[in-house]
C-alpha cells in the first residue's frame, strides 16, 4: 500500500502537468495564462499594422494637407478587424470612409501591410487601389460619398485620436470586397501619424 500512494501521487502530478501544457497553466502559481484574441492572431501570423508619417502635414502637396490611406477588402468570408489611431499636434480631422462614391484616385504610390509575426509568410487580404494584394495606397484624392464610420476633430496640442489598437470592445469587422479610406487633414505643418492594425479571420457563421 506504501509503494502504491506514491505511484498515485506521481500519476496525479503528471496529469497535471499535461494539463498545464495543454491548457498553459503556469507551474508555479497554477493561474490559466490567457492572451486576448489580436495577440492569439499575432502568434498565428494572421495579424498586421502599417503607420504613416509626414515631417510637416502642410507641406505636403499631392494631396495638399492632408495623409490618406486607401484600399479595398477582398471579396471572401476572411474579414478584416479593424483598429486604428492618428497622433499629431495640430488642429485636425480624422474620417474613416467606408464604401465611398467618388474621389479616392491618382495616389502617390503604395506600401505593403507588415506582418506582427515576423516570421511568418502569410500576406495581408487587403488590396490597393491599383490592384496590388497586400498593399494600401497613401496620398490618394480624399473620397466622396459612402458611409462615414469615423469623425473627429483633433484640438490642438499632443494629441491621439482614433480606436484603441488592440481594444477588442471598438474594432471595426470591415465589410468584405468594399473601399475603405482613413484620413487625416487640416491645414498647419506640424508633424502627424497615422496608424492601422488589423488582424484576419474567416467569418464561420
Amino acid at each position: 500500500m506504501s509503494n502504491f500512494i506514491p505511484s498515485i501521487k506521481g500519476a496525479a502530478r503528471y496529469l497535471v502537468d499535461s494539463l498545464g501544457r495543454i491548457a498553459r497553466i503556469d507551474p508555479t502559481t497554477w493561474v490559466l495564462a490567457m492572451i486576448d484574441y489580436a495577440h492569439y492572431e499575432t502568434h498565428g501570423g494572421s495579424r498586421f499594422f502599417r503607420n504613416y508619417s509626414v515631417a510637416s502635414l502642410g507641406a505636403m502637396t499631392t494631396p495638399t494637407d492632408m495623409i490618406t490611406l486607401t484600399w479595398t477588402t477582398p471579396d471572401t468570408a476572411k474579414w478584416e478587424h479593424f483598429t486604428f489611431y492618428a497622433i499629431g499636434t495640430g488642429g485636425w480631422r480624422t474620417r474613416l470612409i467606408e464604401a465611398p462614391t467618388g474621389g479616392g484616385a491618382s495616389p502617390t504610390g503604395k506600401f505593403a501591410m507588415l506582418n506582427h509575426q515576423r516570421n511568418s509568410p502569410k500576406v495581408s487580404t487587403c488590396i490597393a487601389l491599383d490592384g496590388t494584394a497586400g498593399s494600401i495606397s497613401y496620398d490618394a484624392t480624399l473620397v466622396t460619398g459612402g458611409t462615414t464610420l469615423w469623425d473627429e476633430y483633433m484640438p490642438g496640442g499632443s494629441k491621439i485620436s482614433g480606436i484603441a489598437v488592440g481594444s477588442d470592445r471598438d474594432e471595426i469587422v470591415l465589410k468584405q470586397n468594399t473601399k475603405y479610406q482613413l484620413s487625416l487633414f487640416g491645414t498647419d505643418t506640424d508633424p502627424a501619424t497615422l496608424h492601422l492594425d488589423w488582424y484576419e479571420h474567416t467569418n464561420r457563421v
